[in-house]
C-alpha cells in the first residue's frame, strides 16, 4: 500500500470517529442527532485507534495528529475510579459498641423488549445469583402472567407493578414486603417506586425508570425526563436504588448530571466488575457497544459487584448489582 493510500485510509477512519466525538463534546444534548451520535462515542474509539496504527506505519507526524481524537475517545471510556464505601461496612470502630445496622441486597434490572424476555431464564438468573429485587421495564400484562406461571412468586413474592401494553409498563418485585410510594411524575413510561428491606436494617427506596429514547424527535422529552428522574432521586434521600433502561450513557451530559448529583453507577463502582458492561444492542449475534441500562445508588453505598447479564429474547442485557447500605 502506497503512502498516499495509507494516509487517506487513516484520515477517513478518523473522519468517521469525529461526529460522535464532537457530539459528546457538545454534551449529547438535543437535537436528536446529537444525542444519538454521542452514544456512539465508545464505538468511535475503534476507527480512531485503527487510524493511528495505520498512520504510524508511514508517518510519525500524522500518527501524532490523529492520536489526539483517539486519546480523547479512549479516555472517555476508561473505567471510572472506584469510590470507597462507608467506613462502617468494614466493622465497628474500637470502643464504639455494635456496628450500625446494614442491609445488603442484590438487584437485577432488565428491559424485557415488550414483554418478550424469557421467564425461565429470568428465574434461573434469580436463583443462581440469589437476587432480592427484580426491576423489569417494558412489562406487559401478558408477561406478568407468564412470570407468575413460571413461579416468580416463590423467589420474590412481593410486587408493585404497572404493566402496560407495548413498551411503557414497569414492575418491581422483592424478597421482602414493599411499601408503595408515589411514582416519579411526568414520565411517559411507568416509574413505580416502593420501599423495602429486611427487618432490622435500613429501608431502601426502589425506583424503576425507563425514560423515552432520544429518537424520532423525542430528544427534548428524553432530556426533560432525565431531569425529572434526577429531581426525584435528590428528593428521596437515604438508601435508594434507581435502576432501569435510561436510554442514556456517560457520553450524555444529562446522564452525567445524575451522577454529579451525588450518585454512582454500580458498573463504575463495583469492587468486582466486568468492564465495560455494555448492555445494548444485544441478541441475534449483536455486539453491545454502549451501556444504556444502569443501577444507580448514592455514593455512600458499597457496591460489591456489578455485571451485565445476557437475557434471551430481548435486545438489552440485564444488569446485576450487589449493594450494601448502612
Amino acid at each position: 500500500m502506497s503512502h498516499g493510500v495509507t494516509w487517506l485510509a487513516a484520515v477517513i477512519l478518523t473522519a468517521l470517529a469525529l461526529p460522535p466525538l464532537l457530539a459528546r463534546l457538545a454534551g449529547g444534548h438535543p437535537p436528536t442527532r446529537i444525542a444519538q451520535l454521542a452514544a456512539l462515542a465508545p464505538a468511535a474509539a475503534v476507527p480512531a485507534t485503527a487510524a493511528v496504527i495505520i498512520a504510524a506505519t508511514t508517518s510519525g507526524w500524522l500518527a501524532v495528529v490523529l492520536a489526539i481524537p483517539a486519546v480523547i475517545l479512549l479516555a472517555w471510556q476508561l473505567p471510572a475510579r472506584r469510590r470507597a464505601g462507608p467506613q462502617a461496612a468494614a466493622g465497628p470502630a474500637p470502643g464504639s459498641g455494635s456496628a450500625p445496622a446494614t442491609v445488603r441486597l442484590r438487584v437485577l434490572t432488565v428491559n424485557a423488549q415488550g414483554g418478550a424476555a424469557d421467564p425461565a431464564v429470568l428465574l434461573r438468573v434469580l436463583r443462581e445469583h440469589s437476587v432480592d429485587v427484580l426491576m423489569i421495564q417494558e412489562l406487559t400484562p401478558r408477561m406478568v402472567a407468564r412470570l407468575a406461571a413460571a413461579g416468580l412468586a416463590q423467589l420474590v413474592p412481593f410486587s408493585h407493578l404497572d404493566p402496560r401494553p407495548g413498551s411503557a409498563g414497569t414492575g418491581l418485585w422483592a424478597r421482602w414486603p414493599l411499601t408503595p410510594l408515589s411514582a416519579v411524575p411526568g414520565l411517559t413510561a411507568a416509574a413505580p417506586r416502593a420501599r423495602t428491606g429486611p427487618a432490622g436494617g435500613p429501608a431502601v427506596t426502589l425506583t424503576a425508570v425507563h425514560p423515552l429514547a432520544p429518537t424520532n424527535g423525542h430528544a427534548a422529552i428524553w432530556q426533560r425526563e432525565l431531569t425529572l428522574i434526577r429531581q426525584a432521586m435528590a428528593a428521596a434521600g437515604g438508601p435508594q436504588i434507581v435502576a432501569g433502561d435510561f436510554n442514556a450513557s456517560r457520553d450524555h451530559r444529562p446522564f452525567r448530571d445524575l451522577l454529579t448529583a451525588g450518585f454512582t453507577d454500580c458498573a463504575d463502582a463495583g469492587q468486582h466488575r466486568r468492564w465495560p458492561g455494555f448492555t445494548w444492542p444485544a441478541g441475534r449475534g449483536m455486539l453491545p457497544v454502549m451501556r444504556l441500562d444502569h443501577v444507580l445508588v448514592p455514593r455512600t453505598a458499597t457496591v460489591h459487584m456489578a455485571r451485565a447479564i445476557p437475557v434471551p429474547r430481548t435486545d438489552h442485557h440485564g444488569v446485576l448489582a450487589d449493594i450494601e447500605f448502612t
